[in-house]
């Protein structure tokens, strides 16, 4: 019995392993750390991220960079979504982790959770860590799995994952109010 739980749990680790890239670069704003293997992830992720209305927020900050451009973004979001959900939860720190496709993301999902799953992006509560397929990170899909991790930073005992979704679809339709 327990041969066969080490055994599990070993071949689960080299999954994780074996799937997840080795990632070389980080940006840090002040709620997250965004991180990518390859500066082409980052490029297509910044190019597909259209603030839209809401880049009136980003007047006043400076943007030399294509890091720069991404951290302001990033950090537009997240204070965009704590203002809709009124939710400004202490010490938030969180990862987005860019990946090339929605494959990827599935691939990442079906290692940790062991089922399968269609996402373009999903948020993982025990490592607070937000994947991401660059090929879909619009506005609303980053929004919407930025309310994840504000909710379940903001309560004590997260609720439900009903209630969490209930939250996220309320963010993305007022994101732009």
């Amino acid at each position: 019995m327990q041969s066969a739980l080490c055994r599990r749990f070993l071949i689960g680790w080299i999954m994780v392993v074996a799937v997840s890239p080795s990632f070389a670069s980080e940006i840090e704003t002040r709620y997250a750390t965004v991180v990518y293997e390859r500066e082409e992830l980052l490029k297509r992720f910044n190019d597909e991220l259209r603030l839209r209305s809401l880049s009136y927020m980003m007047r006043g900050r400076s943007s030399m960079t294509l890091s720069d451009e991404v951290r302001n973004k990033v950090e537009v979001v997240i204070d965009r979504v704590q203002n809709v959900l009124e939710m400004f939860p202490r010490g938030m720190k969180f990862r987005i982790v860019l990946l090339a496709s929605e494959e990827d993301v599935a691939k990442v999902y079906r290692t940790k959770y062991y089922k399968n799953a269609e996402f373009i992006a999903f948020y993982a509560p025990r490592e607070k860590t937000i994947y991401v397929s660059v090929r879909d990170a619009t506005l609303h899909v980053l929004a919407h799995e930025v309310a994840h991790v504000v909710i379940d930073h903001y309560f004590g005992i997260s609720p439900s994952v009903k209630i969490h979704e209930v939250l996220s679809q309320y963010v993305e339709a007022n994101l732009e109010d």
